[in-house]
Formats: structure tokens, sequence, C-alpha cells
């Protein structure tokens, strides 16, 4: 049987929770999560293990997803082989924007491609007709 090398934790929070419930929550899908990595023999807190959130929204509800990767995985999602697109790709910058250009282009799939990650999320956005303000932070620096 194969090691893995990925974990991923989703839950769906009502938009019209208080601030401090739906903060609550992504508390404890960190918890949950390292839990989850000590299950399968990895230490959370490794510097070998690579964070990435996502959240997608719907109507009043937003879906968020937190995943890491370590071994093969990482090397995939680093490689910059196979980058997100489209409404993925627009989940994960969102959720990362707080982390500087290069770190969410890696962790988007761009590896050190900034400029081709800022182009397929201009496009991306531009598909879908949006205009979110974090990403247009991420586009302009």
């Amino acid at each position: 049987m194969s090691q893995s090398t990925q974990a991923h934790l989703e839950r769906t929070i009502n938009k019209n929770r208080p601030l401090e419930e739906r903060q609550q929550v992504v508390k404890q899908m960190n918890y949950y999560m390292g839990a989850k990595l000590l299950e399968v023999g990895m230490d959370p807190q490794s510097p070998e293990i690579l964070y990435r959130w996502s959240v997608k929204h719907h109507d009043d509800e937003q879906t968020c997803t937190l995943s890491a990767f370590w071994g093969e995985s990482k090397k995939e999602l680093l490689s910059g082989e196979n980058p997100l697109t489209g409404e993925e790709l627009i989940s994960c910058a969102r959720a990362n924007a707080s982390k500087d250009i290069v770190t969410v282009a890696q962790l988007c799939g761009y590896a050190s491609d900034v400029d081709g990650f800022r182009a397929a999320l201009k496009e991306a956005m531009a598909t879908m007709g949006m205009e979110v303000e974090s990403l247009q932070k991420l586009i302009q620096n």
C-alpha cells in the first residue's frame, strides 16, 4: 500500500453567523488537520508540510478547505506542472491573498512563474466577471 502524501479537511460555514463563530471553525480546522497528520505519522509543525487554503462562496455559505502536502505531492504542487485554473485558481488565490505573491503563486501551482500566475488570475477573473479587491492587489503588486 502506498503512503499518503496529502490530506484535506473541508467545512461549510454559514456567512450570516457571527465572525467569532466563523473564525472558531477555522481554528478548529487547523487543530483537526494537525490531528489528522499525526495519525499518518507526520509532524504538523514540520517545514516539510505545505498548507494551502481554498474558499468557495455559495449564496449565504462558504466552503473552506485546508490541504496539507508533503513528499511527492508537495514536489508536484511546487513543480508548476499542474497549475490551478478558473474557479479553483480564484478560490486558492483569494484564501491565501494575505501571503506574498511568490508564495501564492506556488500554492496555486505556478512554481516561480509569478507573471504566468498573474496572467492566469486576470483571465480567470475576467472569464467569471469578478473583481475582487484582495486579488487585484496580487495582480498589481
